[in-house]
């Protein structure tokens, strides 16, 4: 338990003494429109919920590899170098899990003419767990001319992985999932303009038997085109490459559709900065309770990077993006890496480059799924030299929420949120303390010209104070175990740490 020299009511006093510098009897001070929170968990990485902080900090955590990784790798006769460009969704009516991953057709590398730059096939996987997945034998294509009992989905050559999504119940006519993939148009390779790398749309009911969109190609230009639905916009997004570049097209740029058939003029998110590497490969997104997660793959070929070892020049690794529209992005400021490759020793299939694809909420613990491979990412290799490697699809897991937390040390610091349309019910926080840490939350008005004035019963030594480590606590005061009572139904919650990680709140 937190000793009792940390809640001295001197330190807490000077607390409340700064914050009585409020409107009060000020001439007309108009509120303003709260946050509807709503039961919502509330992440905080961003300053949707976050008004100010003294003394805390954020944290971006790195998830845990899964101790059986690889949980796929090449095994059939028919899978050459493993799954590429890996994309995992789980079906929410059945909990089945679907996984869609490129690779390479031997066919085509042996075909007269041109060399194809890319040879590769989709292929579909299903797993119950999520962990041990099985290879249905779909009978649509034969491969090598032989039967056409293999997993194979889409045949054409595919440059690039696929994004699969599912599709809202306004576009059920059409299907329950889209995809959208790079198919290389072999008679256009050659073209100086490289107009031979064509994005085709795709519907279909089970995830399996897929029917090319009648406009395709949708749109013609480099590769990697990651699809994303915002529920709360009802819009689409495809996060690609945008053609028009200062000379290098590994950048990541957003278009906009209402109907996965016409989008926007691509517009970039990430101007370059100091602190960024060459290249930003690709970024898949996921919705995540309110927030837009994006896993930007990151690629640095600067020799004099201090952040990599010499000859590591090409490591692909991914850090971790927010934004709550899908347009405005933001990261933290000191561009920590959120999935690393691991160290090169003999063994490790993911020392060169890992890419995350895919996040998926479970009851207790987020997993974010990425393929890996052993090798780095050399610009100019061949499709011979690279296809001499092997791929891998991996696991990584974090808490619940667990992408950044709010946290403080041993000197201690406050957050205080932005004023919120107060829900009632229990306040619940997913947190962690460490030591002789602690949380207390004490909770303020709100609105207008009584913005921030304290209430007895609602201070901080009130509050019961939390410690330990649980993705589900229910805070309480002296007198209080819910929001129903508090005498406002706007408020401001002034969450004080030490030792302490604060990862959500909601309200029951």
């Amino acid at each position: 338990m937190p000793t009792a020299h940390m809640y001295s009511y001197a330190l807490i006093d000077k607390v409340i003494r700064r914050g009585r510098q409020t409107l009060r009897n000020s001439h007309d001070i108009r509120p303003i429109d709260p946050v509807t929170v709503g039961h919502e968990r509330q992440l905080l990485m961003d300053r949707h919920i976050v008004d100010d902080v003294n003394g805390c900090y954020r944290t971006v955590h790195q998830p845990e590899k899964h101790a059986d990784n690889p949980i796929v790798k090449a095994e059939e006769s028919y899978e050459v170098g493993g799954p590429l460009g890996c994309f995992v969704l789980r079906d929410p009516d059945t909990g089945l899990f679907k996984m869609w991953a490129r690779q390479e057709d031997q066919e085509l590398r042996q075909r007269e003419g041109p060399p194809v730059p890319h040879y590769r096939r989709v292929h579909y996987y299903e797993s119950d767990d999520g962990l041990d997945w099985r290879r249905p034998n779909l009978g649509l294509f034969e491969i090598d001319g032989d039967n056409a009992q293999n997993n194979v989905c889409i045949k054409p050559s595919c440059n690039g992985g696929i994004s699969v999504l599912r599709l809202p119940e306004r576009m059920h006519d059409r299907g329950r999932y889209a995809g959208l993939y790079s198919a290389v148009d072999i008679d256009g390779i050659g073209n100086e303009a490289r107009d031979w790398n064509h994005k085709r749309l795709a519907f279909s009911e089970d995830g399996i038997h897929w029917n090319d969109a009648e406009e395709n190609p949708i749109f013609v230009g480099r590769t990697g085109a990651e699809l994303f639905y915002h529920p709360d916009r009802d819009l689409f997004f495809c996060y690609g490459r945008a053609a028009i570049n200062a000379g290098e097209n590994r950048r990541v740029a957003y278009l906009q559709s209402t109907d996965l058939v016409s989008w926007t003029q691509p517009v970039n998110i990430f101007g370059h900065d100091e602190l960024d590497p060459l290249w930003h490969y690709n970024m898949p997104v996921t919705y995540y309770h309110g927030v837009c997660l994006g896993l930007l793959s990151v690629m640095d070929r600067h020799p004099h990077d201090q952040r990599l070892p010499k000859g590591n020049e090409y490591l692909a690794e991914a850090e971790l993006a927010w934004s709550r529209d899908g347009e405005n992005w933001d990261r933290h400021p000191k561009r920590p890496i959120f999935l690393p490759t691991s160290p090169a020793v003999q063994g490790a299939i993911d020392w060169g480059m890992v890419y995350p694809t895919s996040i998926i909420e479970m009851d207790d613990h987020v997993r974010v799924y990425y393929f890996a491979e052993p090798m780095l990412h050399i610009p100019g290799a061949g499709s011979d030299v690279a296809s001499a490697y092997s791929s891998y699809m991996c696991l990584a897991t974090l808490r619940r929420d667990g992408f950044v937390s709010i946290d403080a040390g041993e000197d201690g610091g406050y957050m205080l949120t932005r004023p919120m349309a107060c829900p009632g019910g229990k306040l619940h926080i997913n947190a962690r303390t460490t030591g002789d840490g602690f949380i207390r939350v004490a909770v303020r008005e709100g609105k207008g010209v009584r913005d921030g004035e304290w209430h007895e019963a609602w201070r901080f030594e009130q509050s019961n104070p939390f410690d330990g480590d649980s993705l589900d606590h229910v805070m309480t005061w002296s007198d209080h175990d819910r929001l129903n009572d508090f005498p406002d139904n706007t408020l401001r919650l002034h969450f004080w740490l030490e030792n302490a990680e604060l990862y959500s709140f909601w309200f029951d």
